[in-house]
């Protein structure tokens, strides 16, 4: 899978601990875009609508 920077809407944050960068591992999951890498922390933007 090949990801655009056009394909991503929301935002990311660089946590430092002293001079670590605080990462996360995602899933191991076939069915999640990038399986296996490292992260920062954030997300995308994703809207909700109730009883719309």
């Amino acid at each position: 899978m090949e990801l655009e920077i056009s394909d991503f809407q929301g935002c990311k944050i660089a946590l430092f601990c002293g001079d670590k960068l605080l990462t996360i591992l995602r899933d191991d999951k076939d069915d999640i875009p990038c399986p296996n890498m490292w992260e920062l922390p954030g997300g995308d933007c994703v809207i909700i609508m109730i009883g719309a």
